[in-house]
């Protein structure tokens, strides 16, 4: 299942993604989550930040290797180079273990299951137009996130 959790900028959406994790890894699924860097890359918005090359993968990396991946005892991390992908491109390319919840923070235009976040009226109205939006929440209301949580696992169920 994919559940994508849109909003304005400073919305909650992170917030949010990492609560759902919780609800979910408490309930036993397996997550992967993707996260949709939504600046565009200039002097006031790079793009996202790697680690330095202090690492010796990421040495390779600054050296000019496409991809590098490390592997520990626990993690594995990887970094590629690669334009703007589509979310069902990374979907189908990069989640590389057996998940049966995918998180996607972002690509509000993708036609996946949505949670909406506002902030209030006027961003809840900005963003009507999506599709998909299953749930809207406010997560500085009182009782939204047991109210979300109750949805979620009731909706989790109804994907089964």
């Amino acid at each position: 299942m994919i559940l994508q959790i849109v909003g304005l900028k400073s919305s909650g959406k992170t917030t949010l993604m990492e609560h759902t994790i919780q609800v979910l890894k408490e309930h036993h699924h397996t997550v992967a989550t993707v996260k949709h860097h939504g600046h565009h890359n200039s002097e006031d918005h790079p793009d996202i930040t790697l680690q330095n090359n202090h690492v010796d993968h990421m040495k390779h990396f600054y050296a000019g290797a496409d991809q590098s991946i490390v592997q520990g005892n626990a993690y594995q991390q990887s970094v590629t180079r690669t334009q703007n992908k589509t979310l069902d491109e990374i979907i189908e390319e990069s989640v590389t273990i057996d998940s049966n919840v995918i998180l996607v923070e972002g690509f509000k235009e993708a036609s996946y299951d949505k949670v909406l976040v506002y902030r209030d009226e006027n961003d809840r109205n900005a963003l009507n137009h999506l599709t998909h939006i299953k749930y809207a929440i406010n997560i500085s209301k009182p009782e939204a996130l047991r109210q979300y949580d109750q949805w979620l696992l009731s909706f989790l169920i109804s994907k089964e």
